[in-house]
């Protein structure tokens, strides 16, 4: 059930006076807007090539890379850009925010709380002339004129009679992020908080079909935005966050849902990577029905390999679990993309204690590497084993992990191109832990300012402080003992709390520059958490059968008080920084990247970010040098900005509204008038 409505009008808050909206046509300055016209079936080639006058995936296009071709804009003139127009999604309500409950019949929210709003975190895919975005938290879905702002349609899912397993009305919540969404074959592919995919109607919103990737039963959500390629949608959930059941990654058939193939990160009995897990681990207690591994991010396609590329979420519960790897979660693994049968795996965090998981998304290239081979000689008449290095091309993908290490494989074989190193780390006898002795460890320098110690694992900064401001290092945990400073993979136990880096490269996207060779990252340096462990005795399952992370925690609740930004240029053939920036302010929103030297990221705020404000800038692609900033918008941006083309024109776009994952704002207390949530969308153009 749904409503989907064509609007006649739009309130819009910029520049532009906005009229006569009819339909799926709209007018604007005297310039008219053709109507909507369906989307093909786009194909490979033409998904793969970088972004031009259209923005057809997430992504931009299959590669993650957020490349657009686009030069309009550039170095020379980027200072003359001004605001297009800006407006209000909606979406964000006086109900909502007074306390209404989501949906009917479910646990209201606080009471004059806008954070009950949800996070604006999505970016809209713009297709001739049109954007389609989708927002938290009830997963509504638009189409909006892209050179006006002026919304032709929109649709609200409904999900009236959806009942947990205890009895109570489901609700999406407030702090779900929606991505974004897919177009091809005249149809808008989302996913919904509940484990639904829905296509619409390109031109109406109206609902075509329907298909569930998981049960909201089990906690099936759809936290990725689909992809669209060869005649499928592909999209994963995040049932195995929260003691949900085991997650998968699917593939739908376009025209009309039917089911293709799924493939999860959890082994099953008989399967490669099951012993890794261990039978005897049952009841949810780490066992393959309740493993996690869930998926957050998009994957990365490269059709000419027929290869999909995605990374996987942590395995649950997050400690007291039996000994292994525990595969296949914390991985980029590389799957065909027509079966989903799996290619090969990289993991990058065995035994994860410490929730290390990949949400954010690869970015595919090709680069020259200095490549180590062996081949054997006769010398005096004797056969010897000579190494050689060469510099080869390779097809690769690149990947960075919650702590700033970035991984670069070869997208054929998932093999390290850049050295990775199973470095030693500290390991715990005590009962239950089960820490591995190794973690996979690049040379890559690390992105963000957190100190590293010798082996270039990132350690809990000096500063790092409780969600009260509270400094980690001189305070009492609450077991009365005084906390533990850690690094990355620092295990814990039932003794003490141990603090150490955590969910620091999240969301954020991730792009690439090919002038600079450059994967560019934004992050939050200094972010930090204590852990303490829960005996297995002691562990409860959750509402949908599993025990979820099953930890006790302290977090430092994303303070500006002891948390900072990272925005990094790191040279992915190399391994070295291109540019590498310290913010006073966590970087939240993502990048962008363009033909014209120009790379766009948002800001979360002003300062230290404490203000709950935020604001676009262009940066030089090549130097990281501030070209432009926009004036300050009402709220944080924590959405990545796009690029795309309209009769001609360039525009840049970015959503607007804060995120519940990253609140700078939450020392304020949570009805405080700083505690902004919104959900504006602005575009920017020259002159």
């Amino acid at each position: 059930m749904h409503r989907s409505r064509l609007r006649r009008g739009a309130s819009v808050l910029g520049v532009l006076a906005i009229a006569g909206i009819f339909a799926a046509f709209g007018t604007s300055s005297g310039v008219r807007v053709s109507a909507i016209t369906p989307a093909p079936a786009w194909t490979a080639a033409q998904l793969s090539a970088p972004s031009g006058a259209n923005w057809l995936e997430y992504y931009g296009d299959l590669s993650g890379d957020r490349y657009s071709s686009l030069d309009q804009i550039n170095t020379s003139n980027v200072a003359s850009l001004k605001e297009a127009w800006h407006m209000s999604l909606g979406t964000c309500t006086a109900d909502i925010i007074a306390g209404a409950p989501v949906v009917p019949g479910a646990s209201p929210g606080s009471k004059n709380n806008p954070t009950n709003c949800g996070s604006m975190e999505s970016n809209p895919v713009a297709v001739d002339g049109v954007l389609y975005t989708t927002n938290a938290p009830l997963g509504q879905t638009f189409a909006i004129d892209a050179s006006s702002g002026a919304i032709i349609w929109e649709y609200t899912p409904s999900y009236a009679g959806e009942t947990l397993p205890n009895g109570s009305p489901f609700s999406p919540g407030s702090g779900g992020r929606r991505p974004g969404v897919a177009i091809g074959e005249g149809k808008v592919y989302v996913g919904l908080p509940d484990g639904r995919l829905v296509a619409l109607d390109q031109t109406t919103g109206n609902e075509v079909w329907e298909s569930a990737v998981g049960s909201y039963k089990v906690n099936a959500k759809i936290s990725a935005a689909p992809i669209y390629v060869n005649g499928m949608v592909i999209v994963g959930d995040g049932s195995g966050d929260g003691g949900g059941a085991s997650p998968s990654l699917q593939a739908f058939r376009a025209a009309n849902g039917g089911h293709i193939w799924s493939w999860s990160p959890i082994p099953s009995p008989g399967q490669p990577g099951f012993s890794t897990w261990q039978a005897n681990c049952a009841n949810g207690n780490g066992s393959v029905n309740y493993g996690g591994g869930s998926f957050w991010q998009s994957p990365v396609v490269d059709t000419k390999l027929n290869t999909l590329i995605v990374g996987t979420g942590n395995p649950e519960p997050w400690n007291t679990r039996c000994p292994g790897q525990d595969l296949y979660t914390d991985s980029i693994v590389g799957l065909d993309l027509a079966s989903g049968h799996m290619k090969w795996y990289f993991q990058t965090a065995h035994h994860d204690l410490w929730d290390s998981d990949l949400p954010n998304n690869g970015v595919m290239f090709t680069g020259t590497f200095k490549v180590k081979t062996t081949h054997k000689v006769k010398v005096h008449g004797k056969t010897v084993t000579r190494t050689t290095t060469k510099s080869v091309s390779r097809p690769a993908v690149s990947y960075v992990n919650k702590y700033g290490m970035t991984f670069v494989l070869d997208r054929a074989t998932g093999k390290p191109l850049l050295p990775v190193k199973e470095t030693k780390v500290p390991v715990s006898n005590a009962p239950g832990v089960n820490s591995w002795p190794t973690q996979p460890i690049p040379a890559a320098k690390n992105v963000l300012f957190n100190p590293v110690n010798k082996d270039n694992i990132p350690c809990t900064t000096p500063d790092a402080a409780t969600a009260t401001g509270a400094l980690y290092a001189s305070s009492t945990a609450p077991d009365g003992k005084p906390y533990k400073m850690g690094c990355a993979y620092t295990p814990y136990d039932t003794t003490q709390y141990v603090v150490t880096p955590f969910e620091m490269m999240d969301w954020p996207a991730s792009s690439y520059a090919p002038s600079t060779h450059s994967m560019v990252t934004c992050g939050v340096t200094g972010r930090a958490t204590g852990f303490e462990q829960i005996p297995a005795a002691s562990q409860v399952p959750t509402l949908f059968g599993g025990l979820g992370a099953a930890r006790l925690g302290v977090s430092d609740g994303s303070t500006p008080l002891s948390n900072s930004g990272n925005f990094t240029a790191l040279n992915v053939e190399t391994g070295q920084y291109t540019w590498h920036q310290h913010w006073p302010a966590i970087c939240y929103s993502g990048s962008a990247n363009t033909a014209g030297g120009i790379t766009f990221v948002g800001h979360f705020g002003t300062g230290n970010g404490a203000k709950g404000d935020g604001y676009l800038e262009a940066v030089d692609t090549k130097t990281g040098k501030s070209l432009w900033t926009s004036p300050t918008m009402p709220y944080p941006v924590s959405a990545a900005p796009i690029v795309y083309a309209v009769n001609g024109k360039e525009y840049v776009t970015v959503e607007v509204g804060g995120s519940g994952h990253n609140d700078v704002t939450r020392p304020n207390g949570l009805l405080d008038s700083h505690r902004v949530r919104g959900d504006l969308v602005y575009t920017f153009t020259l002159g």
